[in-house]
């Protein structure tokens, strides 16, 4: 379980995204309650978790064993699937090095925005991590993984740390007022944006390495060099 715990950790530092801090941030800016936003953030995350949990117990775990043609092997289909992974991870690092960095919404004004709404975003937003590439992958990976625990702590620690930045604005707004949280946002962001995006390249190109690595691995030996369970 260690194995995963770090292919996890890694995974998550790959998927960093600032989107839903921002969504978090302009909700504020939009005049929402701490409490909505603060609920937001727990279906956002807790949600995501419960997905991909879901997602490696049962797509994941029955990879090599479902019978999707009768021209693939299990075991061949599972190196295809890392490689069209790895291939997803290291085109999402080449898009991110050429789009301009994310900048979070300034306030501009006080409309209402209604707390059904932000929890109703807040699923959708986790509904939306079959979207990232490292999610998709930590499902694949997690898959191999027997024990539930092993597997939910494994989606739980990507999202916790692919969505640092949510949660860091969401333990600011806890404490303070929401005005603070927001000023504390730009300024912190401002700060480490640099750095989280050179982190988050390197992490994706990383990722995809090992992925088509393991695929490629394979391949050429018929084994995985990420343990898979007999």
């Amino acid at each position: 379980m260690v194995h995963l715990l770090l292919a996890a950790a890694g995974l998550g530092v790959a998927g960093i995204d600032p989107a839903g801090a921002l969504i978090a941030v302009g909700a504020l800016t939009m005049g929402a309650r701490e409490r909505e936003v603060l609920g937001f953030g727990f279906v956002s995350v807790l949600g995501t978790a419960l997905l991909g949990t879901v997602l490696s117990l049962t797509v994941g775990q029955r990879l090599r064993t479902v019978q999707w043609t009768a021209m693939l092997p299990p075991d061949r289909l599972a190196a295809l699937i890392e490689l069209l992974i790895a291939a997803g991870l290291l085109w999402w690092a080449v898009a991110r090095l050429r789009r301009p960095e994310s900048h979070p919404p300034r306030p501009r004004g006080r409309t209402r925005t209604s707390g059904s709404a932000l929890l109703g975003l807040g699923v959708l937003w986790a509904a939306a991590a079959v979207l990232d590439p490292t999610f998709v992958g930590l499902v694949v990976v997690a898959g191999r993984e027997e024990s539930v625990v092993g597997v939910a702590a494994a989606h739980l620690l990507w999202i916790l740390v692919s969505q640092a930045p949510l949660i860091a604005l969401m333990v600011a707004t806890a404490r303070g007022r929401h005005e603070r949280a927001v000023t504390w946002f730009h300024r912190v962001w401002d700060r480490v944006r640099p750095v989280a995006s050179i982190l988050g390249t390197g992490a994706l190109i990383l990722a995809g390495a090992l992925f088509a690595l393991d695929s490629l691995w394979w391949f050429v030996t018929e084994r995985f060099l990420i343990p898979v369970p007999e």
